[in-house]
């Protein structure tokens, strides 16, 4: 990356969103939801994955507000995600004093007031939790399952990948983060979830935010919230759901978890995704309802 070098400064949160070609209006729409519901001093790190139309002069041109980051190489989604964010969460490190590092993808949405000082006030009275978002429980009540990304990590550390002449992965986070209770794959949903800055600081101490880049970016295909989930525990520290009914997230994979009136009704803050609707609505028509009918806390 090749950011440009803002005065160090002390916000509430950091905000990381990624971003490639065809992604800019989405951005745009996102970035003006957080413009209306994150009220509290907050810094956005967007990062350009080497989009072909160099995105990133543009969107600086556009929203001079947001740092804007570019990858020099393409890392993808997936596993190339977990090295595109690891480089945000040091950057922000290095430039910020933050309460929550927030990562948001282009198909969440904010949608209602008050999400960060729930999850700072969550963390504040819970000092062992690293990592907050949809875990176990989803938001229609159902429980989350990741039996895939634990054949994904006996797949990708196994000993026979060493005869083929591939890189044996995860083993070493897998060992420490056992010490935690980990469950081999459990995760939050990548789509919206919160770290807490001591968090990030015990992975980059104990080299968590530099695993292994050439070979996760050439060979592995884990997502970066299973990756982070993991690194969470490895560092000492532990998961807590905040997308369970109770709370005010409100996140699934390819659409959006609830109906889009539902939503509303129950006064949830953030969702994802919008690419579809549960009655169909594509993700046109679904970011324009929540533009309409969400009300702008300032007035």
């Amino acid at each position: 990356m090749a950011p440009t070098d803002p005065a160090k400064g002390t916000v509430t949160a950091v905000i990381f969103i990624p971003f490639t070609d065809g992604e800019l209006s989405m951005l745009l729409d996102t970035l003006e939801s957080i413009d209306r519901f994150v009220t509290e001093p907050h810094r956005v790190i967007a990062v350009d994955d080497c989009s072909r139309g160099h995105l990133d002069e543009e969107l600086r041109r556009i929203r001079p507000d947001v740092t804007v980051l570019r990858n020099e190489r393409k890392h993808g989604g997936r596993s190339g995600l977990y090295v595109t964010m690891a480089n945000a969460c040091k950057y922000a490190l290095d430039h910020f004093d933050f309460g929550v590092f927030m990562k948001m993808d282009t198909d969440a949405l904010m949608v209602g007031p008050g999400l960060v000082p729930q999850a700072i006030q969550y963390f504040d009275a819970h000092p062992d939790v690293g990592i907050l978002g949809s875990y176990r429980v989803r938001a229609d009540g159902q429980p989350r399952r990741w039996l895939k990304w634990k054949v994904a990590f006996w797949y990708e550390g196994h000993p026979f990948r060493g005869v083929l002449g591939r890189t044996r992965l995860w083993r070493d986070p897998i060992r420490r983060a056992r010490r935690m209770g980990y469950d081999v794959g459990e995760n939050v949903l990548g789509g919206a979830y919160f770290i807490r800055e001591e968090c990030l600081n015990a992975m980059r101490r104990d080299g968590l935010l530099d695993y292994k880049f050439d070979a996760i970016l050439r060979e592995s295909r884990i997502g970066d919230e299973i990756i982070f989930s993991l690194m969470c525990k490895a560092s000492g520290y532990d998961i807590h759901d905040f997308g369970a009914p109770e709370h005010s997230m409100a996140l699934a994979l390819t659409s959006l978890p609830l109906p889009k009136d539902e939503i509303l009704r129950l006064k949830k803050t953030v969702i994802h995704s919008v690419k579809r609707g549960l009655d169909g609505e594509s993700q046109e028509e679904l970011r324009a309802y929540f533009r309409a009918r969400v009300p702008d806390p300032a007035g």
